[in-house]
């Protein structure tokens, strides 16, 4: 073999050498455009995901403001029943006697009609009741009235109101 044989001729070294140089380029080209073809899908693919993500948690805002303005309602609707029972329960209490005593009529009880159903015979004794006409006579009771059954007093115009005994009496509304 000779020299001239075994050595190519540079010209066709350096188009092999282009020809293998551009055909990288176009790979690496092509990889190129392959990875931001597939970055480009992978973006739009995130961005009508975080899109989704955003109508939903917009949705759950509103149903949480509907949910809140509808609990909103309800607890000024509870706030105002509870706050018409608590005038109910202040006027039955008001209204109601249960302890022995002395009861001045327009100072611890109002005037009016007193009714009581009895009990004195659940606990085996009497109730009783005085009706005091004048703050002068809040000394020396008049004489009591005993029984065990239900009884309606008057007290309208009367001093004070004396009763004792295991009865409940209760102020009838006007």
């Amino acid at each position: 073999m000779s020299d001239e044989q075994v050595a190519a001729p540079p010209i066709k070294r350096r188009r092999r050498r282009n020809i293998l140089a551009v055909a990288a380029a176009v790979v690496v080209i092509g990889a190129l455009a392959s990875v931001a073809t597939i970055a480009l899908l992978r973006n739009a693919t995130l961005s009508s995901q975080v899109a989704a993500a955003d109508a939903r948690a917009a949705n759950v805002q509103k149903d949480y403001a509907a949910r809140n303005a509808a609990l909103n309602q309800k607890a000024a609707a509870l706030n105002q029943k509870s706050q018409t029972i608590a005038a109910e329960i202040g006027e039955l209490k008001a209204n109601t006697i249960r302890a022995d005593g002395l009861y001045v009529v327009g100072h611890d009880i109002n005037s009016g009609t007193w009714h009581t159903a009895g009990g004195g015979h659940l606990s085996g004794g009497f109730c009783r009741f005085s009706v005091i006409d004048s703050a002068s006579k809040s000394n020396t009771l008049p004489a009591a009235v005993y029984f065990d059954g239900p009884w309606t007093v008057h007290l309208s115009g009367a001093y004070g109101f004396y009763i004792d005994g295991t009865c409940t009496w209760i102020r009838e509304p006007s």
